[in-house]
This record gives C-alpha cells, structure tokens and sequence, in this order.
C-alpha cells in the first residue's frame, strides 16, 4: 500500500491524490489516502466534497517514506521552488508514505509527466457528482451567467495571496489576456470567478461581475466555461484542466513566478499542453515552447 497526506488546499490535494493514485496503479500497489487533509484554510474539511472522490482502503502497513526532491533557488527579486517531477517516485517500494522535502508533511507534485498515459484515468477520478452539477446549474441560472461562447470566465486568486504580493500578476496580464480574447471575438462578455471579489476589482481594466460561492461552485463554473483566463493557482489549474470543452484557456507564464522570472518557472514543470501562456509583454506561448525555454534554463543554471 501506498499513501500521502492531503495539505494546503483544493489544488494541492488533487494534485497529491492523483499522483499517489498514479504511482499506485502504476506500480500495481493497494493505495489509500486519508480524505482530511492538514495545514489548510478550512479546519480540515473534505475539499473534494463535491465529486465522486474514491480515498481507498484503509491505510496499514505502512513502512518506508519517499520523500520528494526540491530545488531551491534566488530568483530575480524572489526565493523560489523549482521542484521538477521526481522520477524515483517510480522506484519506490509497497508500504511507502510519500512527503514532501526532508520529510515536510505535505508533497508538490506538479508536473504533467506524472500522468503520461494516465490522463483518461485521472479525469475519471475527480468527477463531480450529480446531485452538485444539478446545484450549481441551478446557482448559475439564477445569477444569469451565461456559459456560452460571447462569455470568457476568468479565474483570479485574491485571499491569502494578499500577503504575497509579488505572486499576484500585474494589472498588465489580465489586461493583455482580456485584449486577446476580445481580438478573437469583440463582442465576448467576461465575468470573474474569485475568492475575493474586491481585490479582484482592483486588479481588472474594467468593471466586471465577480462571483464567488462555496469551493464546488466557483470550480464547476471555470470547468464549463468555453474560454478562460487564469491565475497562477492550483485551484484554476484543476479547474481548466478538466474541462475538455474549452476553446483556449490563457494562463501567465513562468505561473507564480510570472511578474519577476528570466526563465525559471515556479513550481518547475507546471506548465500544460493544454494551456496557451502570457509573457509581460502580452505574447503567447505553447507549452512545448516553455518546456524547451525552461529546460534550457535549467540546465544552464545546473538546476538539473
């Protein structure tokens, strides 16, 4: 059997239990995760709540930890973690806990590489149940939103990143973000889906309606959408990820390290095929484009 704990918050999970469900299968080990999760900002609540999430059997025997290879480095006006997929992760044995660095209680995982030739399985395993579909439609009828394709959601992350200021993207981002959803249709409508609706305001070029509801909500509303802008959170990550109905998704290159890097992306690999990346200067970027320019960095920086 193999397991890991749950720590931080919405996206950090499912980037936790897909991983460890990942190796599991891969490696042909029983698994089970503990659903509480620890050190988030909900007392300990089942995030998941609103799929149709398996946690596994129940955890025993468990003798050996694999602790997650982290890499740490001075940025440009920042210290960051450059954590890239860890491929002894494949090496391990039965009866292992997976941790973070030196044993830190909670592991980063985020990198797609972890999912090649698991993508289908992993979509399958974070659901949203019926009855909360059933809910939110309801919600999103009442608050006439409309999920149609003159509409761009965008997903801005205030809360706890108030207290980090430089992690916040520019004004200029979702400026150039809105400016090129609009060049592909002048008539699209964008509203916001937030945690913090008025630190959002401040952050948009113009008014625009923000929303926020219970965690199941805002996450099903950027899964629908047809377009989306993101911020650099796991949280829209999952979010725009899963949905396998939009049309571009835009999301701010080098993601939490996208106001201040020259080339490093925080966290190392987090970059998708399925999204398209802003720079500072508004261009846009594949995900194979930033692969290459990253791995250049890194190799010339021995971060390798």
């Amino acid at each position: 059997m193999i397991t890991t704990n749950l720590t931080g918050n919405l996206g950090n999970h499912m980037w936790q239990y897909a991983v460890c469900r990942t190796v599991a299968q891969k490696l042909g080990y029983e698994w089970g995760i503990n659903p509480t999760p620890s050190h988030d900002y909900y007392n300990g609540m089942n995030q998941m709540y609103f799929m149709d999430i398996n946690f596994g059997k129940p955890i025993e025997n468990i003798q050996f930890e694999f602790n997650e290879n982290w890499v740490f480095y001075h940025g440009v006006n920042e210290y960051v973690n450059i954590t890239m997929s860890d491929s002894n992760i494949w090496k391990i044995s039965d009866n292992t806990k997976i941790f973070g660095h030196n044993g830190a209680l909670g592991a980063i995982l985020q990198s797609e590489k972890y999912f090649k030739d698991y993508e289908n399985n992993v979509k399958s395993w974070f659901k949203i149940n019926e009855n909360y579909k059933q809910k939110y439609d309801k919600k999103i009828k009442e608050l006439g939103i409309q999920l149609d394709e003159n509409t761009c959601v965008i997903n801005f992350r205030g809360g706890e990143y108030r207290n980090i200021p430089h992690v916040v993207c520019r004004r200029e981002y979702w400026r150039d973000s809105i400016n090129h959803m609009l060049s592909l249709n002048p008539n699209m409508k964008f509203i916001v889906i937030t945690d913090d609706p008025e630190f959002a305001n401040f952050y948009m070029p113009f008014q625009i309606p923000c929303y926020h509801d219970e965690i199941g909500f805002d996450f099903y509303v950027i899964n629908k959408s047809k377009w989306i802008i993101l911020s650099n959170s796991t949280f829209g990550w999952w979010a725009a990820w899963l949905n396998d109905n939009a049309n571009l998704i835009l999301a701010p290159k080098y993601w939490a390290s996208h106001n201040n890097s020259d080339g490093y992306w925080s966290v190392g690999e987090c970059y998708s095929k399925k999204f398209t990346y802003v720079d500072r200067n508004g261009f846009l970027f594949n995900s194979e484009i930033c692969k290459k320019e990253a791995e250049e960095y890194y190799k010339t920086k021995n971060l390798y």
